[in-house]
């Protein structure tokens, strides 16, 4: 079951307003949301590549209760908790109605390359990982924004992001859920430059993972890693961290 959120009076406004101003997706998210618009429905989406999706296109994030919260270009709608991996063709209508509302279809966005995303010359990422989530924090000139990743976990046994005993990326285990890994690289793809921090040690230290995942699959994001550090997440605040990133960043311009 799902209920959209959305005020009548703006729909209009916003949709016009969207016309003027395409949404941007990587390759990679294209094919999602062609085959959510295919037509007989798909049976074969993964939940997983939709809220990555919808991550891409604007806000997702799920609630303690399972539920999961979409906003996109004003529009907001919210599925109950999903019972499975695979969306149910009625969830996937459901979302092909919401993206449409949205004014996302597959001919009204943007591809970009990750190659074209990552030209911008003043982009710096801050990634503040553990084993509950990912704080990434983007430095642009004097702007600062900030937005934060979690595994997408429906049935909650992630309490902390786990590791597979019989697979192995490189000498280290692969993360139980490799989408949110993934997920965390393609939110790095337009960074310039790249600070890592967290803390732990051995395969309970998410920073090394992350960095192993990189180097492995995406070496040309992991050769913007400017400088990895240990720091305790719990014990930092925000204004500390993006203090200490900011230093980080100017020692590493010398």
């Amino acid at each position: 079951m799902t209920r959209s959120l959305e005020d009548p009076a703006e729909a209009s406004y916003i949709r016009e307003s969207q016309l003027a101003t395409p949404h941007r997706i990587l390759n990679r998210d294209r094919r999602t949301l062609e085959a959510i618009f295919r037509h007989p429905v798909s049976n074969n989406i993964a939940w997983s590549d939709a809220f990555h999706l919808s991550e891409r296109l604007g806000t997702a994030r799920q609630e303690h209760n399972g539920r999961l919260l979409l906003e996109i270009a004003g529009q907001r709608h919210v599925f109950h908790q999903p019972h499975g991996k695979a969306m149910t063709p009625e969830e996937v209508a459901q979302l092909r109605k919401f993206l449409e509302s949205a004014g996302v279809t597959p001919t009204s966005v943007e591809v970009v390359e990750e190659e074209r995303v990552a030209e911008s010359p003043e982009l710096d990422m801050v990634v503040a990982i553990d084993h509950h989530q990912t704080r990434l924090f983007t430095i642009e000139g004097a702007s600062e924004s900030s937005r934060t990743l979690r595994p997408y976990d429906p049935h909650h046994f992630l309490h902390h992001l786990s590791h597979r005993q019989d697979l192995e990326l490189r000498g280290q285990r692969e993360p139980e859920e490799p989408a949110y890994y993934e997920q965390i690289a393609a939110a790095l793809a337009p960074a310039r430059r790249i600070v890592l921090l967290g803390h732990g040690t051995g395969h309970s230290n998410a920073v090394a993972h992350l960095e192993e995942v990189l180097r492995a699959k995406h070496p040309e994001i992991h050769g913007r890693i400017v400088a990895t550090k240990d720091v305790d997440l719990s014990a930092i605040t925000e204004p500390q961290l993006l203090a200490l990133a900011s230093a980080t960043l100017g020692l590493a311009e010398k």
